[in-house]
């Protein structure tokens, strides 16, 4: 008897011949990109870029200064000067004077800046183009150190862990409420999801909006939703098949709803690890007792799929709480040590991701499970009421 694939019209030709199209995209691709300035000649010369570099970051730190730039052009940038409140200084370099593109480069000036002081400071390319960066108040920046470790890991427990878990409380009472109100509440799970996942997604454009285009402009936003949405979709068929009750029973449906919070309390670690990082020390103050407030509510978006099934276990109870919760202590420690706004786009875009696969699955338990589908009026008011409950905890840290 022959096989299928000898059975198939042409054999294993046709995999060769699906090659064909994308060799020939690529001889266009680069016939265009030897050849493509006289045919784009035709349509008249943009501009050049104006030689400015791109100032990362700036590091106050005991007797000197350390500004981080980056060469967002194509063409190479030569380091030529450095000025701090107009004045011109010496500097020494830890990286290249010339960077190609993307390249970055760490400025050490030895400077006896003053505490809570206004400064600003330039960087000047060969060409005589001139980057300011204005610092409303000098502060010195942390440094990496047990204690700092431990600081950032406490604010992770705080803003992560702590309002998790005592969402988590509301469990016992939500499983003596009756079925419509159950619907209700699960759909508000989803619109707290909906809520967080337009919250991340806005943050992800934010931060990549302030990239060097040549970083990918939104495909990189895109890429992250895309790869943490699926990547969900997978973990939620996993649950599913291993526990019997299909992508949204009750545990496997908590424990996607944590995981896809979990992502997005990274996100608000990154804000607040950043903001002490740059010595922004009241904005992270303000955003770490905003953060607590709002995120008691997560707790609660995971306590609403359990109450329907049996009794869980402290244990697992404990596994969702670290689950949602502890991914803040590892976004403070990427915010507080590590300078990559790249990281950032993609914590808040995998967050985006996950929270609307979340919302899928809430969205088909609500449609299985509720009296009157998702056009109940239960549904329907506990899906807006999370909305606003979201928006509105969520002004604490606007």
């Amino acid at each position: 008897m022959a096989s299928h694939a000898e059975a198939a019209p042409g054999g294993r030709s046709w995999r060769l011949w699906a090659l064909v199209p994308l060799l020939l995209l690529t001889g266009v691709v680069a016939l265009f990109t030897a050849s493509g300035s006289s045919i784009t000649g035709l349509l008249g010369e943009n501009p050049p870029p104006v030689d400015e570099f791109d100032i990362r970051r700036v590091e106050f730190h005991p007797g000197e200064i350390r500004i981080r730039v980056t060469n967002p052009q194509r063409d190479d940038l030569t380091i030529a000067a450095v000025a701090v409140d107009d004045a011109i200084l010496p500097f020494g370099l830890d990286g290249p004077q010339t960077l190609g593109r993307l390249r970055s480069s760490e400025i050490i000036v030895p400077y006896d800046w003053v505490e809570d002081e206004p400064i600003s400071v330039g960087v000047t390319s060969s060409t005589g183009i001139q980057t300011v960066e204005n610092i409303p108040a000098a502060v010195q920046t942390p440094g990496a150190s047990g204690k700092s470790f431990l600081g950032y890991a406490l604010i992770g427990f705080l803003v992560g862990i702590v309002p998790v878990g005592l969402g988590l409380l509301w469990l016992p009472s939500l499983r003596r409420v009756a079925p419509q109100w159950l619907a209700a509440f699960m759909a508000l799970t989803a619109g707290l999801l909906s809520f967080l996942a337009v919250d991340a997604l806005s943050e992800a454009l934010a931060l990549q909006a302030a990239l060097p285009s040549a970083l990918g402009g939104a495909g990189l936003v895109l890429l992250g939703v895309a790869f943490s949405y699926l990547f969900l979709t997978a973990v939620s068929r996993g649950l599913g098949e291993r526990g019997g009750t299909g992508p949204s029973g009750g545990l496997a449906l908590a424990t996607l709803v944590a995981i896809g919070i979990g992502l997005h309390n990274m996100g608000e670690g990154l804000a607040i690890g950043s903001s002490f990082a740059l010595g922004e020390l009241a904005l992270g103050t303000f955003f770490i007792v905003g953060f607590m407030i709002h995120n008691v509510t997560e707790g609660l978006g995971i306590a609403t799929p359990l109450s329907e099934g049996r009794n869980v276990s402290w244990l697992r109870l404990v596994v969702l709480t670290l689950v949602a919760g502890s991914p803040a202590i590892l976004g403070a420690w990427v915010g507080g040590f590590i300078t990559s706004d790249l990281l950032g786009v993609l914590f808040f875009a995998a967050a985006a991701g996950a929270a609307f696969e979340v919302v899928v699955e809430v969205g088909r338990y609500v449609a299985r499970k509720a009296p009157g589908g998702l056009a109940s009026p239960y549904v329907l008011g506990g899906f807006l009421t999370g909305v606003a409950v979201m928006y509105t905890t969520g002004l604490l840290v606007a």
